[in-house]
């Protein structure tokens, strides 16, 4: 991400919500115009952006070519058409503009569970075993989440210099029960230490630019 937003640039945060899981010093530090959209009222609650929209990531309410970097983060497993969304992220972005996407995976364990659960045991599990919020907790479609499938869309969506990360993360979902826990930092350990295992880390990050119209 760093690397990503440059001085100046103005940031759409696609799916941004209240802000909690944000630094707030970052635009800040990279003297950028963070700008934020989510569909749920909750945005209004989010002080640190430099303007607000409230409004649908497959149709937002923004013109062609406006922002310099499009962030999604942990988002766009929600969305019920993943490819429309993608095309207006294309739409929105400045020619060569860049596109950063942190998603979970469904080859791994995590996305899988998600994914063949229903929403009422991902609202259980997460208020009474985890600890989150209600507010936080929304349902889970997975429409892009391989790393083929992602980058597909990406592609049909007008976007090139597709780059696709998996990395895994520490197993803080199984905490609550010390030998899943253990189980899951074992898996952590043989899919970060094996490349051949790669496939099944537990988060996608994307970065793409958007492709410039006849190549220049």
């Amino acid at each position: 991400m760093l690397g990503l937003v440059k001085p100046a640039d103005w940031v759409l945060d696609v799916g941004c919500g209240t802000g909690r899981y944000f630094r707030a010093d970052f635009a800040k530090e990279r003297a950028c115009r963070w700008i934020g959209i989510d569909i749920h009222p909750e945005i209004s609650c989010n002080e640190r952006l430099y303007l607000r929209a409230r409004g649908d990531a497959m149709l937002m309410p923004f013109g062609d070519d406006s922002f310099d970097v499009v962030v999604c983060r942990w988002m766009i497993e929600h969305v019920a058409d993943a490819a429309a969304a993608l095309r207006q992220f294309a739409r929105v972005l400045k020619p060569s503009g860049r596109v950063a996407i942190f998603t979970p995976n469904l080859l791994h364990y995590y996305g899988a569970a998600a994914k063949l659960t229903p929403h009422w045991f991902h609202l259980w599990f997460n208020r009474r075993i985890r600890g989150f919020d209600e507010s936080d907790i929304f349902p889970t479609l997975y429409r892009a989440n391989t790393c083929w499938r992602l980058g597909s869309l990406l592609a049909g969506a007008g976007f090139s210099q597709i780059d696709i990360t998996l990395v895994e993360g520490a197993p803080s979902a199984l905490e609550f029960n010390p030998l899943l826990y253990g189980a899951g930092r074992i898996y952590e350990a043989l899919v970060t230490k094996f490349d051949c295992l790669s496939a099944f880390r537990m988060n996608l990050i994307a970065v793409a630019s958007k492709a410039r119209l006849n190549g220049l």
